[in-house]
């Protein structure tokens, strides 16, 4: 299971990204934190995008990567891909399909898969922003604390992006997953960013992230944030 979730995300992004063509957007983004002396800190992190639109659907592929390590012992570890369609039905209705893959040594978290599909409709869109809400099925695998486990789901997912100036914009996403047989077990994952250019090819990026698993691994913590800033490159 895992080898074929990390095959189909490479393929995916290798398919899209040799067949990019105008208006679409590559970039990547790289952040380093250093210390020493007192504390003995090492965060990097690094992500990279791609973003499609088309008057009849959407495309979304990202690849986000994440290792620190604090007195020489590791503190952070994971990487996590997305990939988002969306088939545009109408001006506001659409058809979403998304899937994610997601590893993390500290969690225990060999690989977590989600795979959903369903409706979707904006309820704001225009050239400066828009609101999109959606929901449908979903089926789970992953391997946690050396468990394997696949399951249905449910997936109920929300974004909201906005271009705040010609150089500037923000966005903020919440994605809840809970099983279908028990409401109870369930993930929920929210983002908040924010982007300034800095010139044509440069930006900053401040980004803040929770991730909730209301039944992690023996010993582990339910909640995780992240606050990662980096400099974002266009391609």
């Amino acid at each position: 299971m895992k080898k074929w979730i990390i095959a189909l995300l490479v393929s995916t992004t290798a398919t899209v990204f040799a067949e990019t063509k105008p208006p679409s957007e590559n970039t990547i983004a790289l952040g380093v934190t250093l210390t020493d002396g007192n504390s003995e800190t090492l965060l990097v992190t690094a992500g990279a995008e791609h973003n499609r639109s088309r008057d009849a659907y959407e495309l979304r592929l990202a690849l986000n990567g994440a290792y620190g390590e604090e007195k020489s012992e590791t503190s952070t570890e994971n990487i996590k891909g997305d990939a988002e369609y969306r088939k545009l039905l109408s001006e506001r209705a659409y058809a979403v399909v998304t899937l994610s893959a997601l590893y993390d040594a500290l969690a225990d978290v060999d690989y977590r898969a989600i795979l959903s599909a369903g409706p979707g409709y904006f309820l704001l869109k225009d050239e400066n922003a828009s609101l999109g809400v959606e929901i449908g099925p979903a089926f789970l695998a992953e391997k946690v604390a050396g468990e394997e486990n696949e399951e249905f789901a449910l997936r109920a997912g929300q974004r909201y992006q906005r271009q705040l100036s010609p150089t500037a914009r923000t966005w903020q996403s919440i994605e809840y997953v809970p099983l279908v047989d028990d409401f109870d077990d369930y993930l929920l994952n929210a983002e908040i960013g924010i982007e300034a250019a800095i010139n044509s090819r440069a930006a900053l990026r401040l980004v803040v992230k929770y991730a909730y698993d209301s039944t992690p691994a023996e010993d582990k913590e339910k909640g995780d944030t992240t606050v990662v800033g980096s400099l974002v490159y266009t391609l």
